[in-house]
């Protein structure tokens, strides 16, 4: 009797087994089933979005792989740097070059180098807009040439990366800078004048640190090759937006894509802005803080500059002029500024 019932318990055991082991082998079934399944409807799917050039690429054997890698866009550290000066019209020149399709720019001046460096590279470039492989990304920081520490963050960030420095009439600068630091005050307040804000004399600290270009430039060529350094002027840049734009494009190793169609006149202004009318304005609006009605610039261009009397002109000239001399002689050609060339 009690072989009987062991040996009836013997054969419940070996069904049981056999229950569990078919068990197991439908669940491996189904679940491989619907992953196919799953993915048969993906495929489905695929080929059902694909564009006609999708399907056309698919059917000559092109790589598919590789050519959603080309329309891939991630943000980038900047190749190009535009590193100087204040008040000599950066903020144009960055504008400017953004016509370009192989150019992208962040809006606003990041100062990295020498403001925030210890944020780190990863923070750097997330403050850039995305770009595709093949352009250019280009910031915009004009204080960083006054700084020799940022000038070695930057060799050692890149020591084979661009710099675009612009420069313009040391004089008009100081102008330019006297009317930006005293914009928007009451009329109830008093403006010094600028004789007055220069230190009462030609020959002071604020008057050869804005007008000594050559000295902060020739940092710049103590760390960075000749080749790897722009060196423009305002005054070309306003009379001529389409001719600095082409040097440009050649210094970046760039083909021709800014066109004279691409800026406009503006008489009550007197200088060059976006034509409102290009087919790149839409790109331009999205990275240039402007009046989009007319294209140009905030109202911190062309405001109005105080007025010098002559004597202190002439001691500005005699006091500026050899530090001019020595900027031409560095970077080897000369640029015409009326306030020399008039004496």
């Amino acid at each position: 009797m009690v072989r009987y019932e062991v040996t009836i318990f013997h054969r419940i055991l070996d069904i049981l087994l056999l229950v569990c082991a078919w068990s197991i082998v439908l669940g491996i079934f189904l679940t491989a089933s619907q992953h196919f399944n799953i993915q048969n409807n993906s495929t489905q799917v695929r080929v059902l979005l694909r564009s006609p050039q999708d399907k056309a690429d698919n059917r000559s054997g092109v790589n598919k792989v590789s050519q959603d890698a080309r329309i891939v866009r991630n943000s980038k550290l900047p190749n190009c740097l535009i590193i100087g000066f204040s008040k000599c019209g950066t903020l144009a020149l960055r504008g400017f070059l953004s016509l370009h399709t192989d150019i992208v720019s962040p809006q606003r001046e990041i100062r990295y180098f020498n403001v925030f460096y210890k944020r780190g590279l990863q923070w750097y470039r997330n403050q850039m807009p995305p770009s595709s492989e093949g352009q250019i990304t280009l910031e915009k920081t004009p204080s960083y040439i006054m700084s020799a520490e940022a000038l070695k963050r930057i060799y050692q960030f890149n020591s084979s990366i661009r710099l675009i420095i612009i420069v313009r009439d040391p004089i008009t600068r100081l102008q330019s800078l006297h009317a930006h630091m005293f914009q928007g005050m009451p009329k109830s307040s008093k403006v010094p004048s600028f004789r007055e804000w220069c230190g009462g004399r030609a020959r002071t600290a604020r008057v050869v640190r804005v007008a000594d270009y050559a000295h902060p430039v020739g940092n710049v060529f103590k760390l960075f090759p000749r080749h790897q350094v722009l060196v423009l002027s305002e005054e070309s840049l306003e009379q001529n937006p389409l001719r600095v734009m082409r040097e440009a494009e050649r210094f970046l190793g760039l083909k021709s894509s800014i066109s004279k169609t691409d800026f406009v006149y503006n008489e009550p202004k007197g200088f060059y802005c976006f034509n409102t009318s290009s087919r790149k304005y839409p790109k331009i609006v999205k990275s240039v803080v402007l009046n989009e009605k007319t294209g140009c610039l905030g109202s911190g261009k062309g405001r109005k500059h105080p007025d010098i009397d002559n004597s202190l002109l002439k001691e500005l000239v005699d006091i500026i002029r050899p530090y001019n001399e020595r900027l031409f002689s560095m970077i080897g050609k000369r640029f015409k500024w009326k306030n020399f060339e008039a004496m």
